[in-house]
């Protein structure tokens, strides 16, 4: 069964970056609601966990870019455009995020990429700076409500984020020109 795990997790791999690739070409809501709804039947195991992930992080991006972008083009043409684009765009987008991180709910990404140096390589260093990112965001969130009496709102949040923004883009920095050297003295 283990030496089954890693072929399996590889095929996993595949099929997502297949059917990822198939949803970028989808442009109609009628087919995307009809890939949404075979997604929704076929990785319905953890289909509420992935759900409530696309709607916290992708949806309010996507929903806000396209509200934007239609007000734009009010503005320039001074009408509105036909909301069917934006809509696709959005569920578009959603889906792919949706079949992603149910994949990754399912995928061994080590064991996938295991015959693969320069892709477990890649994933290594992309896991090593999510986790200080994520270290840094944590620390300010906490430094944030250590140096408040009431729990901060999202006024303060924001407030807050010129300054973690500002760290989060130094330290990305920082540790890119480190790996980036480490590579380079390596021979990559």
């Amino acid at each position: 069964m283990k030496r089954s795990e890693p072929r399996r997790s590889q095929l996993l791999l595949a099929l997502w970056a297949a059917s990822v690739f198939g949803l970028s070409a989808l442009t109609g809501l009628r087919g995307l609601s009809l890939a949404t709804l075979l997604a929704l039947l076929l990785l319905r195991r953890g289909a509420l966990r992935a759900a409530r992930r696309v709607l916290r992080s992708v949806v309010p991006v996507t929903a806000f870019l396209s509200l934007a972008s239609a007000g734009w083009l009010r503005l320039v043409t001074g009408r509105w455009p036909d909301a069917e684009p934006f809509v696709a765009l959005a569920l578009r987008a959603a889906l792919i995020a949706f079949v992603t991180f149910s994949a990754l709910a399912r995928i061994e990404l080590f064991r996938a990429l295991a015959p693969f140096p320069t892709a477990s390589r890649l994933l290594v260093l992309t896991l090593a700076q999510v986790h200080a990112l994520r270290l840094l965001a944590t620390d300010s969130l906490l430094g944030l409500r250590s140096r408040m009496l009431r729990r901060p709102g999202p006024v303060d949040v924001v407030r807050g984020a010129g300054g973690i923004t500002g760290a989060l883009l130094a330290l990305s920095m920082k540790n890119a020109r480190d790996v980036s050297d480490a590579m380079r003295s390596r021979g990559f």
